[in-house]
């Protein structure tokens, strides 16, 4: 028998160090910072914050110049030419009649007399042909018939009627927005980390209590049993407190299933394996919170997040109406190209320009008109938006804040409770040990004194989680740490 012992221990004695080890305590500070550090819905925000960090990158280049680099080979069905053959074939003929006329006045003026039309005829073929041959053709071949291009293009605007501020200041907004938004995502997943921490807190202290519960209800049938054995108490009081022992055990099987999910929740919320292992060493106690609701009102117009959005989605539809209004006024910008291969130019083409462009619409078939109106009725609509948010909102902090002051007040007044159920509970054994009272009497009494302990930890799981809500109605959900760790008074 002793050596079975030996091996029972030195079996479970190694599982028992394995699980003291790697469950380690878990505080609710750990576990919101392992929330925020793993949960998903975070990441994400996290990723579309660093997109919005670049898109505002981006906006800051609509202000500088683009210089753009251009490159190219070409071939032509035939070279580029200009034939001003026309013109030489005047020329030519202009010139041989004036050397005929000439060579007919010479004669003349010799007493040769005039010449004769064949004589014509030969002196104009014969200076066609001389002239023909020392004036050069006329045509003039300006772009090969294969070339290249290379050419530096810059481009820099100096006035878009705001339309560049405009941009900067959208992109500006949304990585504020960004930034609100994963604050907003982060109280979220506070809120519930510290739900399900306090479920699990709650369930754990519940079961502590059918525990104790359950080992006074066995301890009065125990009672029971060695009195009716020596014939104090009839049968029926010893069936009755078996019967409270069974109702006992099942209650606190029920509890012990629902502290396994609380913790598998637990687990899920704050990036753990559903079977890590993990230990709450927290119970529940009341810790006093004393701001006013005026107090938390003003936190929840300036901090919280959807309030903050609305006033970003305000400047972001304020840009839109700048950005809207930038079509009715004139573009300006100067530019500047510049040619890398000037033998491949024509003599018609410069190898480098620098000028200004002024651009301005006239007419756009009211196009413009009916966006600018569009813009100037969504921050209507926005301004409509913020009002009706600031409505819900009060009403939510209201809410939340009467929420604690009842679970408070419950709580408060379940302490006199109790200690009459305590006071209950001892004189029913006394009397029932004297043989005055009944088993039934007794076990109401504990049932009375485990319904009112629980109920005080309810009132203060409710409390606890209205209060995390009235910290995220009031947009700093990470308040409730202060609540939490602070010394009882």
């Amino acid at each position: 028998m002793f050596n079975k012992l030996k091996i029972c221990l030195l079996v479970t004695l190694p599982l028992v160090l394995v699980n003291n080890l790697t469950a380690q305590t878990t505080t609710l500070d750990e576990a919101i910072n392992s929330a925020l550090q793993n949960n998903n819905k975070i990441k994400q925000y996290k990723e579309k914050l660093t997109q919005k960090e670049f898109q505002n990158l981006e906006a800051w280049g609509n202000f500088l110049p683009a210089v753009d680099f251009q490159a190219s080979y070409n071939h032509l069905n035939d070279p580029m030419q200009i034939d001003l053959s026309p013109i030489k074939d005047v020329i030519v003929t202009l010139q041989s009649k004036n050397q005929v006329e000439f060579a007919n006045i010479y004669n003349t003026v010799q007493g040769l007399g005039q010449l004769s039309a064949q004589q014509r005829s030969a002196l104009y073929s014969q200076y066609s042909a001389q002239l023909d041959g020392l004036i050069p053709d006329f045509v003039e071949t300006f772009k090969k018939q294969d070339y290249k291009t290379a050419t530096i293009v810059g481009v820099q605007p100096l006035f878009l009627g705001g339309r560049l501020y405009a941009a900067k200041k959208f992109a500006s907004d949304e990585l504020d927005a960004s930034i609100i938004e994963l604050q907003k995502i982060k109280d979220e997943v506070i809120q519930e980390t510290v739900n399900n921490y306090l479920n699990v807190v709650l369930m754990k202290n519940v079961v502590d209590v059918r525990k104790d519960v359950l080992t006074g209800i066995i301890k009065h049938r125990d009672d029971a049993k060695r009195i009716y054995e020596e014939g104090l108490i009839a049968n029926h009081n010893l069936l009755r407190a078996e019967v409270a022992v069974a109702e006992a055990e099942r209650n606190l099987s029920d509890d012990e299933n629902k502290l396994d999910l609380a913790l598998i929740a637990l687990r899920l919320s704050i990036g753990m394996n559903e079977n890590d292992p993990i230990a709450i060493s927290d119970t529940l106690i009341y810790n006093r919170f004393t701001d006013s609701l005026n107090v938390m009102l003003e936190k929840a117009l300036r901090d919280q997040p959807v309030l903050r959005l609305i006033s970003k989605k305000k400047d972001a539809a304020s840009d839109k109406y700048i950005a809207e209004r930038a079509n009715f006024l004139p573009t300006l910008a100067a530019f500047g190209k510049y040619e890398m291969y000037p033998e491949y130019l024509s003599s018609l083409e410069p190898r480098w320009v620098v000028g200004l462009q002024l651009k301005l619409n006239i007419f756009n078939g009211f196009k413009d008109y009916a966006k600018l109106q569009n813009a100037v009725h969504l921050e209507l609509e926005v301004n409509y938006i913020e009002a009706d948010a600031k409505h819900k909102i009060t009403l939510w902090v209201n809410k939340s804040f009467k929420d604690v002051n009842n679970s408070r007040i419950k709580y408060s007044k379940l302490e006199k409770t109790k200690e009459l159920a305590e006071e209950n509970l001892r004189l029913n054994n006394k009397r029932f040990q004297s043989g005055m009272g009944t088993s039934l009497e007794v076990i109401d009494a504990q049932l009375s004194y485990e319904k009112v302990k629980i109920e005080m930890l309810q009132s203060l799981y409710d409390y606890y989680k209205s209060l995390t809500d009235l910290f995220v109605a009031s947009g700093n959900a990470g308040e409730i740490l202060n609540v939490w760790n602070k010394e009882i008074n």
